[in-house]
């Protein structure tokens, strides 16, 4: 290899790397942001990392004062193109608070949680379509 091409190489892998990022996402979660609205005195707390270089998006969920254990969370995003109903990413086992968990994401889905298109939502045995929710914010 060329000294030139080595030089070539190191901006492409500098370029790549300066444009790497760490993002933070956040939810207040609350029965009044369901839809449609109830009155559960649960509330929580989403707080999200994602490092656009891996792709890694890692979450930490904290949630209090639910009526009872939660079944079932899951982020919602716009629906794929040509589909009807939001998609969903379940999470994984166990669901008590705190829920501490990550997964890797597409451009795609990368773009729609930019874009403020993802929320959070809480399933109860009571609640079974959600008991508590929140829309995911970009923030410091």
């Amino acid at each position: 290899m060329t000294i030139g091409g080595a030089v070539l190489i190191g901006v492409i892998f500098t370029g790549a790397a300066a444009n790497a990022e760490t993002l933070h996402f956040h939810a207040r979660l609350s029965g009044a942001a369901e839809a449609p609205p109830n009155q559960s005195h649960g509330v929580g707390l989403a707080e999200l990392t994602l490092d656009t270089d891996s792709k890694l998006l890692s979450w930490r969920v904290t949630y209090s004062g639910l009526s009872g254990p939660v079944t079932g969370a899951h982020f919602k995003a716009p629906p794929e193109p040509g589909a009807t109903v939001m998609s969903t990413m379940d999470f994984k086992q166990p669901l008590t608070s705190p829920i501490v968990s990550s997964a890797r994401l597409n451009d795609i889905e990368i773009g729609d949680l930019r874009a403020g298109l993802w929320s959070i939502n809480l399933l109860t045995a009571r609640s079974p379509k959600g008991e508590i929710r929140g829309d995911l914010e970009q923030g410091p």
